[in-house]
């Protein structure tokens, strides 16, 4: 891959970290640190604790991939630096640029990926 390239692909991660970031940080400031329900002896209460439950733990999920994504997104960064970008973590072809245009922080070819995920190893 040529610098041209890879600056280009470096651009396109640079975009999807930050906007990783700070989805994660607003997940955090809306729903983490608000504060629970009031909690008293009341059926309707215990509902809506149950809903502000519900939420905080689809919050968390969501942050938890979100992280996994930013983790991968500063892996690729990474790689940019180091000069194997691009490449296959599995078999070390080359991973064709429309991969990498859809999925910009992608370790693996398609058929290392596919591989991986059927079996779960290489």
């Amino acid at each position: 891959m040529n610098k041209k390239e890879a600056k280009k692909f470096e651009k396109l991660l640079l975009a999807e970290r930050d906007r990783l970031v700070s989805g994660i940080q607003r997940l955090e400031e809306e729903t983490l640190y608000q504060p629970a329900s009031d909690q008293t002896a009341d059926i309707s209460s215990y509902a809506e604790v149950g809903t502000d439950n519900f939420e905080r733990e689809t919050a968390l999920s969501i942050a938890s991939g979100e992280s996994v994504w930013l983790r991968d997104v500063s892996e690729a960064l990474n790689r940019i630096k180091e000069g194997s970008y691009g490449d296959c973590a599995g078999c070390a072809k080359e991973i064709p640029r429309k991969r990498l245009e859809v999925f910009p922080s992608a370790k693996y070819c398609v058929e290392c990926q596919s591989k991986l995920e059927k079996t779960g190893r290489l």
